[in-house]
């Protein structure tokens, strides 16, 4: 991984975290989740979306209520 991802990652966890909480962001990042979890950052990184728009969208694909 490069600095950007690595950035993008960090700042779309870090929104996670400050804008559902820590548990929320336990759940997100499971080992069960991972697989998922990669791939919509992936794709979301491809497309340009913000770190928010992408953490929303993590926590909607995960059907997780914070």
């Amino acid at each position: 991984m490069n600095k950007t991802v690595d950035g993008f990652n960090k700042n779309v966890f870090n929104y996670i975290a400050s804008e559902y909480g820590n548990s929320t962001l336990k759940k997100v990042q499971t080992a069960k989740n991972k697989e998922k979890v990669k791939h919509l950052l992936e794709d979301s990184r491809t497309r340009s979306y913000e770190a928010d728009r992408t953490a929303n969208k993590i926590i909607a694909m995960l059907r997780l209520n914070p």
